[in-house]
């Protein structure tokens, strides 16, 4: 018995005393992710023009970037409201003033609005019922519903509040020829009013009944035949004279 435990612990001291593989260590590359952050951009949206709209009425828009509104026809501004109080002005909100575009201007006005935050931005024109008539947007509305909803309270809204002191932006002026629209073309002061149309001519008037044609007269009555009777008795006075 202790000659097979001296037997096993011999064994053991032996391989021990092999020699061993050498085992290297594999040292994993570090990975460094970094997230990819695109540049701040320059947005156009177009206000007014033929209609009094935003063009388009809703943008995503990055902390940083710059939303540049261009304004065509008409006279609009670019105001800012709560949620939930459209066409009415917010405290501290953004204002840009009225700013005008006139036939052959060969400019745009502009009003360029740097964006500080992603929450959703409700904007509307304070120009006479522009804001009634769905002249708003939404810079980051959180769905399209958003953007609907809005819309349809500014046309139940009875009317506009404009906003006071330009706050939010800065205006400035683009040259035409590099403006994201292309301006409704001037009207014609000479030309001559559309004619009116010719008054309806009156139905004609209806032919009167004819007249019915008179009654035939009864024909004349006959006098009455002597009855045979008669006869033989005049020729039997007649005899006796």
């Amino acid at each position: 018995m202790k000659s097979l435990i001296g037997s096993t612990l011999l064994l053991a001291s032996m391989a021990a005393a092999l020699p061993q593989p050498a085992i290297k260590s594999t040292i994993l590359p570090t990975i460094r992710t970094r997230l990819h952050r695109r540049q701040n951009q320059i947005i156009p949206v177009v206000v007014g023009g033929p209609q009094d709209t935003f063009v388009p009425n809703s943008v995503a828009a990055a902390v940083g970037d710059i939303v540049q509104f261009q304004f065509s026809n008409g006279n609009h501004t670019v105001t800012q409201s709560a949620a939930d109080a459209a066409c009415r002005p917010l405290d501290g909100g953004i204002h840009s003033g009225h700013i005008p575009f006139s036939d052959n201007q060969t400019d745009v006005g502009t009003f360029n609005m740097p964006v500080t935050s992603t929450e959703p931005m409700f904007l509307y024109c304070a120009t006479g019922p522009h804001c009634q008539l769905g002249q708003v947007m939404v810079v980051n509305p959180a769905n399209a519903k958003q953007v609907a909803d809005y819309a349809k309270m500014s046309q139940e809204s009875g009317d506009s509040v404009d906003g006071t002191d330009v706050i939010g932006g800065t205006a400035g002026k683009i040259g035409l020829d590099v403006a994201a629209f292309t301006p409704a073309p001037p009207e014609d002061e000479d030309a001559a009013p559309p004619a009116e149309a010719p008054p309806a001519e009156a139905p004609p008037a209806e032919a009167p009944p004819a007249e019915a044609p008179p009654a035939e007269a009864p024909p004349a009555s006959e006098p009455p035949a002597s009855t045979p009777s008669e006869a033989p008795a005049n020729a039997t006075a007649a005899h006796k004279r």
